[in-house]
């Protein structure tokens, strides 16, 4: 299989067959985000695709789900996703579904018939960073769409039969805003209707643009304790049906997995007993400072 440089794939993808088709990202532009800095975007060239299908189909053929990587494979247009689609499932009759990573632009670019046809073809669960649901947030991390374009796209997607997962960063608003970006955040994710919510804190990764803008005091980073407090707020003021609410990356200083409604009290009690029960010192410091040898 053609994998260059680091992989990046959501931790609940751990199982899924991971096949590249697009190197880098093809926005590349996020404030907090150092995955693909020095990586050009491309696309791979299609006959790469078909020999690691090829390889696949001998050495993972009772694969179920297969998760495209690298960036945003979504942007590729509808015509090769299907081109895609259709080899893998010719040579992979157990796959039950294709995931990848989708930015909001990318479902944008798309025709409602062209997402109906996705959704047809077996795309299901493609992971879209939404991040916030403050527009001036959205706009701080150089993420390209605004909050009421985010909610016609996840309309646009349930009118094509086409499930999708969300990310959420917490905290993304600073520490003087935690219930108001809990509140909004909570408000947009029970309108969109999920399968999952990914969770996890803002933290400051090398390279990234938003380690200069904290170093030059532009951005206040919340500690560990903040976050909590926002992601229980934020928990707290979800009405979801059948949703899965992850928590449980390395990043995240409690880890919570459960299901909506049915886990809500369980989770909400890890997190209010984890916060409780949290040294002083540790809810103090920050997820890419003090806690760095803890998280990673």
């Amino acid at each position: 299989m053609h994998y260059d440089g680091t992989i990046f794939r959501p931790p609940y993808e751990a199982y899924s067959l991971l096949l590249q088709v697009t190197r880098g990202c093809s926005h590349n532009a996020c404030t907090f985000c150092s995955m693909y800095r020095d990586v050009p975007f491309s696309i791979s060239p299609l006959e790469e695709i078909v020999d690691d299908i090829a390889e696949a189909s001998w050495s993972y053929l009772d694969a179920d789900r297969v998760f495209l990587v690298n960036g945003d494979p979504f942007c590729l247009p509808a015509d090769a996703l299907l081109n895609i689609a259709e080899m893998i499932h010719e040579a992979l009759p157990a796959v039950e579904s294709i995931g990848c990573y989708a930015r909001i632009t990318n479902v944008a670019e798309k025709t409602d018939d062209e997402l109906a046809a996705l959704a047809a073809a077996g795309y299901a669960d493609i992971n879209i960073g939404v991040e916030s649901a403050l527009d001036d947030v959205l706009s701080f991390m150089a993420k390209g769409y605004t909050v009421a374009e985010a909610r016609r796209q996840f309309a646009r997607l349930h009118a094509a039969g086409l499930p999708f997962n969300v990310n959420i960063i917490n905290a993304a608003a600073g520490p003087k805003r935690i219930l108001e970006h809990a509140a909004a955040n909570a408000a947009l994710v029970n309108e969109a209707k999920p399968t999952l919510i990914f969770v996890s804190p803002l933290h400051v990764d090398p390279g990234a643009p938003l380690e200069k803008l904290v170093a030059r005091g532009e951005f206040e980073e919340c500690t560990l304790g903040q976050y909590l407090e926002e992601e229980i707020a934020f928990l707290e003021g979800l009405e979801l049906d059948d949703c899965v609410f992850f928590g449980a990356h390395v990043s995240n200083p409690i880890p919570v997995n459960g299901l909506l409604p049915r886990d809500k009290g369980t989770l909400l009690a890890a997190l209010r007993d984890g916060l409780s029960m949290m040294p002083q010192s540790m809810r103090d410091s920050h997820p890419s400072k003090g806690a760095e040898g803890r998280l990673r």
